[in-house]
């Protein structure tokens, strides 16, 4: 498409009003209000005739499946994807705006960024990869480029569906053939090469955060880490290593200690380590008269439909409890509880919660209950209500 192709109408679908638009490796990136939702998006159009272009394998089912993975799965470092469109042109894939610059062009050695927050943000990033691959999600195509950070300090990147889209666009931009996770084969088909690209743009993620903070700190053991992830890319649990060690740079630049899946003393069995990927529990399954505390980490709430959607309603963050509803009212788990990141969560054993609650106020106690009850039918109510106005799940 020529650059003249990056003109577009003041408005799109009677409901995007285009605010601005360029053209970039033959996909048209519009920033658009959306006058439906009062908010703005980033729209991405690309022509027909790529989906079908003969090197790459990527055509419009594996697009809509790509978008339709990428509506759902919500995660609080990804800009979400909102919908897939198209005319007699274009498919055009709406997502949410990035709040920020992409990491590829700030500069290096700011003051402003930390080593501290830099490490964190590594942790953060690999630790999406190892989700995603734990899920069987390969192949994320993120990079630098793909990944924002916003004037808050909040990193976020790009879903699924845009980063695979803009992937296949460069590929056949830059005229240098179909590139490995392409090809008549089948885009994205063979786990192996997608886990060994995943793996190389981890380690980029590593050495562009590292070179951020202005204090070299952690600089040589990122670097370090980046080298042996290349090298050990092809194994299954590469990344996942990374991130552990990525965990312990950051527990040496904070100056706290690391929480590792092998943790001794007193303590050891009141708390329980978790993956990303992993569950502290599944919706419908009967209490196990346990509770949790979130010591590190973060963990997603969601819940199904009846009629096998997934909508997401909450996201935990350290200190926030966890399961307290079946302990209450003795019910079986109304959501599931999924580690997003490496966490660590503190065991409480139901009798003691009561315990501890009926020494306080059996007054509250009472109380709680009733409210355990009111909390589970508004759950149902707003999940039934999120699936009918089609809402993002």
């Amino acid at each position: 498409m020529s650059d003249a192709a990056a003109m577009v109408p003041g408005t799109l679908f009677d409901r995007y009003r285009v605010l601005s638009s360029a053209m970039e490796d033959g996909v048209l990136r519009a920033r658009c209000q959306d006058t439906k939702a009062d908010c703005q998006v980033v729209i991405l159009g690309l022509d027909k005739t790529l989906l079908d272009h003969p090197g790459t394998g990527y055509d419009l089912a594996l697009l809509q499946a790509d978008v339709q993975q990428a509506r759902a799965v919500t995660h609080p470092s990804v800009l979400q994807a909102e919908d897939l469109l198209q005319d007699d042109n274009r498919i055009y894939v709406v997502s949410e705006v990035p709040d920020g610059l992409p990491l590829s062009r700030l500069p290096k050695g700011v003051n402003n960024i930390s080593s501290v927050f830099a490490a964190s943000a590594m942790v953060r990033l690999l630790s999406l990869f190892e989700l995603s691959q734990r899920i069987g999600q390969v192949g994320l195509c993120l990079s630098p480029a793909q990944a924002y950070l916003s004037p808050k300090g909040v990193i976020k990147v790009e879903n699924f569906a845009t980063a695979r889209l803009l992937h296949v666009a460069r590929s056949i931009h830059a005229r240098n053939g179909s590139g490995a996770l392409l090809g008549s084969f089948g885009a994205f088909r063979e786990p192996a090469l997608c886990r060994a690209d995943d793996a190389e743009r981890a380690a980029v993620m590593i050495e562009t955060l590292a070179a951020l903070p202005a204090d070299a700190e952690i600089r040589p053991m990122a670097l370090r880490i980046a080298g042996t992830l290349r090298n050990t890319s092809s194994m299954d649990n590469s990344i996942a290593d990374a991130v552990e060690q990525l965990r312990g740079l950051q527990a040496v630049v904070s100056g706290k200690r690391a929480v590792t899946a092998t943790a001794s003393g007193p303590s050891a069995n009141s708390r329980r380590f978790l993956r990303p990927g992993e569950y502290l529990f599944h919706q419908g399954d009967s209490c196990n008269g346990e509770c949790y505390v979130l010591d590190d980490g973060l963990v997603q709430i969601s819940k199904t439909t009846p009629d096998g959607r997934e909508l997401y309603l909450d996201v935990s963050k350290p200190g926030d409890i966890i399961g307290e509803m079946a302990v209450l009212d003795d019910r079986p788990r109304m959501a599931s509880a999924q580690v997003l990141e490496p966490s660590e969560v503190v065991v409480i054993k139901g009798a003691d919660f009561l315990a501890r609650l009926e020494k306080s106020d059996i007054i509250a106690v009472k109380l709680l209950e009733v409210m355990a009850t009111r909390i589970r039918y508004q759950s149902g109510e707003i999940a039934r209500l999120k699936a009918m106005l089609g809402a993002k799940a």
